[in-house]
């Protein structure tokens, strides 16, 4: 792991350098950037707040952005996705079931959170897999339950999780399309599947292992506690 500055953490993996930027004041919501250390082709997750400063990091690093993968679309890891797919001229990707809700962000920032951002002109679904010479592997993990699309993405080593499985707490399930029986099984799927070496960065709070999680998972019990930090807003 390398420091920087207090709202920016750069680690290395699997061949790739993974920058987070802690965004947005209120929701502190994790931003990822992840640059090929090899190539400099640059993949941003989650663009939640803060455009300027995002874009500000990926040129820093002189990086080429070639995808913007959403784990989600709540209002607090979108709201700087308009801007950074603009200015890098890069459609954002998500699952198919999550297109609408990216469509109605900007109506539910406003209504719950008085806050505005801009509707994302370019959207697509997200490829099962993509890889290339130049390219690290990602993989889309479909694991519904705090949204209906919700996924994960899986690299060499390391994956995003969004609001599905964060340090000691899952995601909330007491919103429009969420679903605490999904998010279970969604959270079982992934910890049966990978192995205990991978690394967790998910939407929210510190990264932590397959094999952490999977420990915690099982001693949690069947209510394991939800990131309901901001009840009254969609997070």
């Amino acid at each position: 792991m390398l420091t920087g500055p207090e709202n920016l953490t750069e680690y290395v993996q699997g061949g790739c350098k993974i920058t987070c930027l802690v965004t947005g004041e209120k929701w502190q919501q994790n931003s990822y950037i992840v640059t090929h250390v090899s190539s400099g082709n640059t993949i941003v997750v989650d663009p939640g707040d803060n455009s300027d400063l995002i874009i500000r990091q990926i040129q820093d690093v002189g990086g080429k952005v070639t995808h913007i993968l959403l784990t989600h679309p709540h209002h607090d890891h979108v709201g700087a996705a308009a801007a950074v797919s603009e200015h890098f001229n890069v459609a954002c990707e998500l699952h198919k079931h999550d297109v609408r809700l990216l469509m109605h962000a900007p109506m539910y920032a406003l209504r719950f959170a008085n806050r505005r951002i801009a509707a994302v002109a370019r959207v697509q679904p997200f490829e099962e897999l993509f890889t290339g010479a130049e390219e690290p592997v990602v993989q889309s993990i479909h694991t519904p339950g705090h949204t209906k699309g919700s996924v994960s993405y899986l690299f060499a080593g390391f994956m995003f999780t969004g609001d599905t499985l964060l340090y000691k707490l899952v995601g909330r399930t007491d919103l429009p399309g969420s679903s605490a029986e999904e998010l279970s099984g969604s959270i079982a799927k992934l910890l049966n599947k990978l192995g205990d070496e991978i690394t967790i960065f998910p939407g929210h709070g510190k990264p932590w292992s397959i094999g952490g999680a999977r420990a915690w998972w099982r001693d949690s019990g069947e209510e394991p506690p939800a990131h309901n930090i901001f009840i009254n807003e969609l997070s």
